[in-house]
């Protein structure tokens, strides 16, 4: 069974409430210095805050808030990474204020400005009964849908109920209208986990988390008296009878690279006819499209029960721990400044204008210039306001259960009982899924085949983190055993597990040059194959590069030369300890295309004879998915990115 490092779900309460680095001196050493005479307070943010930037510089002359831009893909995963290192910003943002980022947080319970948010949030951002985060102004949610549409297809009138809503789909698509190259009419703007966990669990609010039954159920929660299969039977209803009709596809649910269902685009364009976002993206929509009016509903009850909206904040702030440490005074009396200011209404709104946000959470009133739809509105002034708050790790591993269920390779009995022994038992499996592992600094595709045919940046980034595990001259990762690609941003165990999914361990070798060359010869046999799928055997390589002819109908794949890094060329007689999978050594035989054709590093079974010239140097009990945390944990002051630059070249087969 694979060993990994885990780090410890952090014990923060569970609530769902109704409402109605030590561097020295400089925690971020990294950063620019600042302006003569001004304290430095740094900070990254997903988007350009130049009001509240301009408040700041307006009230406090001697401060110098230096804002770094950085993507949403990657904010959280950047943040931790800098926390990790001791080169943390100064101000920390995140979207997970439960996850490991509160390691790196201070305690921000004495601190006045801590006092005058929203009771209701306030509490769910409790950790051991302490505030670490602040929450940013941030969004309500609902149905968003193609009022154009609708009106052609005959409904005027906005849905009331879950039964109004599936008939206006009903009514779009019986006109042909909606539909996307991919068949479906309805998907969410941003697939992340947590927006899939906030849209399954709102479905159920109106007609039972809402409800007394519902803060009944939500006590037990809390103390560990009752279960998510209890209060939540129902979460994929809806979506179930949609992806029943074809309304909705599994991408649109929750794809890892976020983008898969171009959303806005779509809606744009008339080929969808329902999301389910923000009032800021429902303004978009209606600021970009010449074409079509949109229009938004709350979460609607299948039992007439009153709608509600969810809402949640865009990120939340802390303040790195470190600036405790002596010497880090002024700094941190700046940045306690900073958080003050936000904590006003002044505050507030220049966030506010900055963000595009439609509510604050601060207790005192504060404008928004936003106008609310007013099925939303409706829900805001009467309090059917719900907020949802659960540990990150938990919500990340309800919404991938979940997305399990609805395409069906779990019952949803099976993935709330899952879910349910997580909250309740732990699960060291799910918690290594959950953890976030690294950052990935730009995209490493895994697709068509190509690191069965290529070299690929994710090929060589499997094969750098097996060298460097191991610490062989060679590394040698067959093709077949990578599946799945790494997305820029956060990168978490289980999307190691995507890339790297089978369980065959390492073994480091030491062999002659040239079973160096018999094994790059054999993984250049199966680039043509009759059913036209590469075969697993090509090898993906580091330490080493190797150049071949390409195969065509009349003649195969040849091996023409293999160097090291600086040119040199490989010399066959002598030893090298290079690392591979113990399957390619023979650990499964080698009959039924087992160990793909690698006899010549045969160390382990007596089918066929033992390779000459090979040795055990070690056998390790690590796997390529090990390999892989490993090189995250060990580079954790960048971001990764690995590239194609050569390594492997091709010839024409024609040339």
């Amino acid at each position: 069974m694979r060993r990994r490092i885990l780090s410890l779900l952090l014990a923060g309460l569970l609530a769902i409430p109704l409402a109605g680095c030590n561097q020295d001196n400089n925690p971020n050493p990294t950063a620019p210095a600042g302006e003569p005479g001004k304290v430095p307070v740094s900070m990254l943010f997903a988007m350009e805050l130049p009001h509240f930037e301009k408040l700041v510089e307006d009230t406090y002359p001697d401060i110098d808030l230096q804002l770094e831009r950085n993507t949403r893909a990657t904010l959280d995963g950047e943040s931790e990474r800098r926390l990790r290192t001791g080169h943390g910003t100064d101000i920390i943002t995140t979207t997970m204020p439960t996850g490991d980022v509160v390691n790196y947080a201070m305690d921000l319970s004495a601190q006045v400005f801590a006092t005058l948010y929203q009771a209701g949030i306030s509490q769910t951002l409790l950790i051991d009964g302490r505030t670490m985060f602040l929450p940013l102004p941030g969004q309500y949610y609902g149905y968003i849908y193609n009022e154009t549409l609708a009106r052609e297809a005959g409904v005027t009138e906005a849905p009331a109920n879950t039964g109004a809503l599936m008939d206006l789909l009903d009514a779009v698509a019986a006109q042909g209208l909606g539909f996307g190259p991919d068949g479906t009419m309805f998907a969410l703007e941003s697939s992340d986990l947590t927006t899939v966990s906030s849209y399954l669990i709102g479905t159920q609010v109106p007609d039972f988390l809402g409800k007394a039954a519902g803060v009944l159920w939500r006590d037990d929660l809390k103390r560990r008296q009752g279960t998510f299969a209890e209060g939540l039977a129902g979460c994929l209803d809806l979506s179930g009878a949609m992806v029943e009709k074809g309304y909705l596809g599994s991408a649109g649910l929750y794809n890892k690279r976020g983008n898969a269902v171009p959303v806005q685009e779509r809606m744009l364009a008339g080929t969808m006819a329902l999301t389910y976002s923000s009032v800021q993206f429902l303004d978009t929509l209606n600021a970009e499209s010449a074409a079509y009016e949109f229009a938004m509903v709350p979460f609607l009850s299948a039992e007439d029960s009153h709608p509600w909206t969810i809402a949640a904040p865009t990120a939340y702030l802390g303040l790195n721990a470190a600036l405790q440490e002596p010497g880090s005074e002024a700094v941190l009396e700046a940045a306690k400044s900073v958080l003050s200011l936000l904590s006003t209404p002044e505050g507030q709104a220049a966030f506010i204008s900055d963000i595009g946000a439609s509510q604050s959470y601060l207790a005192a009133d504060v404008p928004v210039a936003e106008e609310i739809p007013e099925g939303l509105a409706d829900c805001i002034s009467c309090g059917y306001v719900y907020n949802i708050q659960f540990p990150a790790k938990l919500l990340n591993y309800f919404g991938r259960s979940m997305v399990s269920a609805l395409n069906g390779e779990l019952t949803p009995e099976e993935a709330l009982s899952n879910v349910d022994h997580y909250f309740l038992e732990g699960d060291e499996a799910v918690e290594y899924d959950e953890t976030l592992i690294g950052v990935a600094a730009g995209d490493m595709i895994y697709e068509n085949y190509n690191t069965r045919r290529e070299e690929t940046g994710i090929g060589n980034l499997v094969a750098d983190a097996i060298r460097e595990m191991t610490g062989a001259d060679f590394a040698f990762a067959n093709g077949g055993s990578i599946r799945g690609s790494l997305y820029q941003g956060s990168v978490f165990g289980s999307d190691l597990d995507v890339v790297c999914p089978y369980d065959n361990t390492l073994v480091v070798l030491e062999v002659k040059g040239h079973v160096i060359r018999e094994m790059l010869a054999n993984g250049i046999t199966t680039l043509i194959q009759d059913n036209g799928i590469p075969g697993g055997r090509f090898l993906n390589v580091s330490g080493l590069c190797y150049t071949f002819r390409a195969p065509t109908d009349t003649a195969p794949a040849e091996l023409l030369e293999i160097t090291l890094p600086d040119g040199t060329l490989l010399d066959e007689t002598q030893s090298y300890k290079i690392a591979a999978t113990s399957y390619m050594a023979g650990a499964n035989g080698y009959l039924d295309n087992n160990g793909d054709g690698y006899t010549m590093l045969n160390i382990f079974s007596d089918t066929v004879p033992l390779a000459e010239d090979v040795s055990l140097v070690e056998e390790t009990d690590k796997t390529l998915g090990d390999s892989l945390q490993y090189y995250f944990q060990a580079h954790n002051g960048e971001a990764i990115l690995a590239r194609p630059e050569g390594r492997i070249k091709v010839v024409s087969g024609n040339g």
